[in-house]
């Protein structure tokens, strides 16, 4: 396998979402939920891949996770309140705590869509397209395998450490810096899966559930503080909706710092050697700039 088969793999791969996003931008009118909800995941698969080109590329990968992220931020605001809305309705209050805290969000939600409606869509989807054009003009010659090793050993790393430390931290926010490195290792350990796929999928899917239970966790906060600001409850209904949140988020972070445990078991060290190795040797190649189909082949039995 040539040794710059792995980047060019990651690189169309990362071409493609990025264009699959300014195809499916939402406009005015076209806000349903589940499409919002798949945008947003394909823009941060877009920035989990280009993390992966950020230290051998420099400042073309950097501007470019620049502008997704600012992307996202524009359909980002309707889609919190419809999770808001969702996380509400599990903790299953009373209708004199759930009514006031409903209609407030339903209130902002409107005001979020009359926001919305006002841009035009044709704006995001011409900046995704140009950033797909600007993509094709990266220079990979001198990126190997080894980059693309290190850069997901860093992210690895990155993870390792913002999980620890919020574990120690009460930060609502530390864990919410530690989620997002979660979803980026998430997202690049199942692109590169078809070199080992029993042990990358296994561990990727492990990051989702990680992913998930973070997520809950930053979801019930950001729904107390809503409450808190937004619904005008009276101060015992506060308190026993807050009793609630406290004691659902206690459970998320024990499963949480469980699966912590369990996935960034490694130092960064082994991690980074077990992946080269994967990459070395893969079960299934990737098919790479040139040959006539996209994804990957299964590797003829050596």
């Amino acid at each position: 396998m040539p040794a710059d088969a792995w980047p060019q793999y990651c690189h169309a791969a990362l071409v493609r979402s990025v264009s699959a996003a300014a195809a499916r931008f939402p406009g005015p009118g076209e806000e349903a939920p589940e499409r919002v909800h798949d945008v947003r995941k394909t823009l941060k698969e877009a920035r989990a891949i280009a993390r992966l080109f950020l230290h051998c590329v420099g400042e073309p990968a950097r501007v470019t996770i620049a502008a997704l992220a600012s992307t996202r931020r524009q359909i980002g605001r309707a889609r919190d309140l419809d999770v808001m809305a969702l996380r509400l309705q599990r903790l299953a209050p009373p209708p004199e705590v759930a009514g006031p805290v409903m209609a407030a969000i339903a209130r902002e939600r409107e005001a979020a869509l009359r926001a919305r409606r006002g841009l035009a869509a044709r704006a995001p989807r011409a900046r995704l397209k140009a950033i797909a054009k600007r993509l094709e003009g990266w220079d990979l010659s001198a990126v190997g395998r080894d980059e693309i090793v290190a850069a997901v050993a860093r992210t690895y790393r990155q993870a390792q450490r913002r999980g620890r430390r919020g574990f120690e931290s009460d930060e609502p926010a530390a864990l919410h810096a530690f989620r997002a490195r979660v979803v980026d290792l998430r997202y690049q350990l199942a692109l590169l899966a078809c070199a080992w796929p029993e042990a990358l999928n296994a561990q990727a899917e492990g990051l989702d559930e990680l992913r998930e239970a973070l997520g809950d966790h930053h979801d019930l906060h950001v729904l107390a503080e809503f409450a808190a600001e937004r619904a005008a409850l009276p101060p015992q209904a506060l308190a026993e909706l807050a009793d609630r949140m406290t004691a659902k988020q206690k459970k998320l972070r024990r499963r949480a710092k469980a699966e912590f445990g369990r996935l960034f078991a490694e130092t960064p060290g082994a991690f980074a050697a077990r992946l080269a190795a994967y990459l070395g040797r893969p079960v299934t190649k990737p098919i790479t700039k040139g040959e006539k189909t996209a994804g990957v082949r299964p590797l003829p039995p050596s």
